[in-house]
């Protein structure tokens, strides 16, 4: 069977408000982390002041006591895909912007390789959406019982 080094990887912009995510964001990530879901690649951080212009910020750039967790592939976020995923970044707010490797597909690429398969296409549809639209809908059958 065919190993590759690195699973698909995915790019995020996650919001807060502030110059840094809380520490709830944060563990939010290291959970996911520990629990070998995901492999945090890349993680930079974005801000846009209140005029409107983007900062990025390296993650060494955020801390005083050097401090900073190991990533695989640091720099593997470009300014274009900062910009481009910054891009609903509101006027005093920040995002982190990740790249992750997805562990629970590694194994799947592999097999889907192997078997002369290929991911041509792919499209994600946020959590939130996904059960805003699911209950609105329930709601709309239970209504019409």
């Amino acid at each position: 069977m065919t190993t590759f080094e690195y699973g698909p990887i995915e790019f995020y912009a996650v919001s807060f408000d502030g110059d840094r995510p809380g520490p709830a964001i944060l563990q939010a990530i290291d959970d996911l982390v520990a629990a070998g879901t995901v492999n945090v690649l890349d993680l930079v951080y974005a801000r846009r002041s209140p005029e409107g212009e983007l900062e990025v910020l390296e993650l060494s750039d955020t801390t005083d006591d050097g401090g900073v967790p190991a990533l695989d592939l640091a720099g593997l976020a470009g300014i274009d895909d900062i910009e481009e995923l910054a891009e609903n970044v509101a006027p005093g707010t920040s995002a982190a912007i990740l790249v992750v490797e997805l562990l629970w597909a590694k194994a799947f690429a592999s097999a889907l390789y192997d078997a002369g398969g290929a991911v041509i296409a792919r499209e994600s549809i946020p959590a939130p959406i996904v059960n805003a639209f699911l209950t609105a809908n329930v709601d709309d059958e239970e209504d019409a019982s």
